[in-house]
């Protein structure tokens, strides 16, 4: 018999479960909580709870190359990253922004996107846990994938202030909420 199971006492283990949470300071950012959310044989990966910068995710309008062109692509691993603990930065694999896959499914908006492969996670099947916070007020935040060139060559997804999927230009600040995959 498989029995639910909500931890509702704090206590030092090795094995992370998805829901499990961990804090992070960041240096120059602040402390923040990220959560698992999907756990395998070689690694963790978290998905921070709130926004930590806003940030465009390019300086001109386009999103040619991609999210892994992006100049927030570059802003992750060249400044967020170096502001992690050096305890924790030497076990991160990798540090991105979430899908739309990931986050929302894939349901008929998705079909402007660039296609991912990924499941939802289960905790965003919730509309509520995408709602996301950044210095006191709702805020919207970037996905990875760019619209189709059919739809516009200058926008990528993102997650609306209410938790519902939309599409802005590449220079627009909308948050940054990454995820980070931790080697075990």
């Amino acid at each position: 018999m498989k029995l639910k199971v909500t931890r509702k006492v704090e206590f030092k283990t090795e094995d992370i479960c998805v829901g499990d949470q961990i804090t992070v300071k960041l240096k120059g950012y602040g402390k923040y909580t990220a959560t698992a959310q999907r756990v395998t044989a070689d690694g963790v990966l978290f998905l921070f709870d709130d926004v930590i910068a806003r940030h465009c995710m390019n300086e001109v309008n386009t999103n040619e190359g991609g999210f892994d062109k992006s100049n927030i692509a570059r802003w992750l691993y060249n400044v967020l990253l170096p502001s992690f603990p050096a305890k924790l930065r030497n076990k991160v694999r990798e540090i991105t922004l979430p899908t739309y896959g990931e986050i929302l499914g894939h349901d008929d908006f998705y079909e402007n996107f660039e296609p991912d492969d990924d499941e939802q996670f289960e905790s965003m099947k919730r509309r509520g846990n995408r709602v996301c916070d950044f210095n006191g007020d709702w805020c919207s935040w970037w996905l990875r994938n760019a619209t189709k060139k059919e739809v516009s060559s200058a926008c990528f997804a993102y997650v609306s202030a209410d938790g519902g999927a939309a599409y802005d230009g590449a220079t627009d600040s909308d948050g940054g909420r990454p995820e980070f995959w931790l080697v075990r």
